[in-house]
Order: structure tokens, then C-alpha cells, then sequence
């Protein structure tokens, strides 16, 4: 005989203050990663490894079973993917915030073939991790490079010798005052 009592409790179903555990677990967890994120994931995602992969898989696996809580059920996950869900709507929202309010922005690592020391210490890279970075970009000389901007999702934009970037586009730079003047463009007025 199917005990559906049992099925119910110990599978599918969740208590009340279960809901609510599930849920400020969900909440720390979000905001103590997408901190850690904002610390570490340029690093991450400028150089990614068998490591790192390794690391966020475990990373995940704790997460989810910290914010699922004592006795995973169904209705605990479905609680879970819905606070995700609404915790990264409600993030998105306040992406529209000015770049100068965030503190994450793109910063200078590099002017005229040279690695900026600043630019790499203040976003964790090495000088090493940026030169793999611009090999796999096809960048096949230093010579080549004016300018290297490390971005917000850790991808990088390069300018090469005998191109130059709108003005407007480095804006919110850190290190923008370091770029010369050669190198940017003023948009066309209409």
C-alpha cells in the first residue's frame, strides 16, 4: 500500500516555517555570492580553469543544499527557484542605477603594450592572466595594443594600434584619465 502521508511529508510537501527558513536562507546565500561575485568573478572569468569550474560546482552544491534546508522536498525547491527568480528580477531593477553609484566598473589594465599595476591590482589580476587573456583574444603583439580595458563580466576590450574609442564609451572608465587623448574620438555631432 502506497502511504501517501509519507510521500507527501517527506517528498513533495513543505511546513510553513520550512517556507520561511527556505526563504532567508535563499536571501543570505544570494547576497553573500553575488558580493563575493562582484570581489572575485572578473578573476574568475578572465582566466577560468578546471578549478574554478570544480569550485563553483561545490559552491553550488552547498549553496543549494544550505538553502533547501533539513529535509529537501519538491515544494522546497519550486520555494527556492522562486525567490531566486524574483531576487534577480528585483537585482535587475537596480542594475538601471548610474555606473557611478555601483562599485563595480571596467578599469585600465593596460596602456601602450604595458600592463597597468593599479588596473591589475585593483581587479586581481596578474600580469600573466592578462597576456593569456589577450593571446586567446588574438592579440599577437604588445607592440600592437594601445589600450585594454578589463570589463565588468571580466571580458576585455582591446584597442589596437591606429584605432581609437568614442569618448562617451569610457566615460565610466576607472583610469580613463590615463587614456590619451590620441586614443578617443569625440561622437559626431548631427
Amino acid at each position: 500500500m502506497i502511504d501517501w502521508d509519507l510521500i507527501w511529508r517527506d517528498y513533495v510537501g513543505i511546513s510553513g516555517s520550512a517556507v520561511l527558513g527556505v526563504v532567508a536562507s535563499t536571501i543570505v546565500l544570494y547576497g553573500f555570492f553575488s558580493l563575493l561575485m562582484q570581489a572575485i568573478g572578473p578573476r574568475l572569468m578572465a582566466r577560468p580553469s578546471a578549478g574554478s569550474f570544480v569550485v563553483l560546482a561545490v559552491v553550488g552544491g552547498i549553496t543549494a543544499r544550505a538553502t533547501l534546508g533539513e529535509s529537501p522536498t519538491m515544494l522546497g525547491a519550486v520555494v527556492v527557484l522562486s525567490t531566486l527568480v524574483v531576487l534577480e528580477y528585483v537585482t535587475g531593477r537596480f542594475r538601471r542605477v548610474p555606473l557611478l553609484l555601483r562599485r563595480t566598473r571596467p578599469i585600465v589594465v593596460m596602456l601602450g603594450g604595458e600592463p597597468v599595476a593599479a588596473g591589475l591590482q585593483r581587479s586581481r589580476l596578474t600580469r600573466a592572466m592578462l597576456l593569456d587573456r589577450l593571446r586567446v583574444s588574438g592579440v599577437l603583439d604588445l607592440d600592437q595594443v594601445e589600450l585594454v580595458i578589463l570589463e565588468v563580466r571580466g571580458t576585455l576590450t582591446i584597442v589596437r594600434r591606429g584605432s581609437r574609442i568614442d569618448r562617451d564609451l569610457v566615460s565610466q572608465v576607472v583610469g580613463r584619465d590615463r587614456i590619451p587623448e590620441r586614443l578617443l574620438s569625440d561622437p559626431e555631432s548631427a
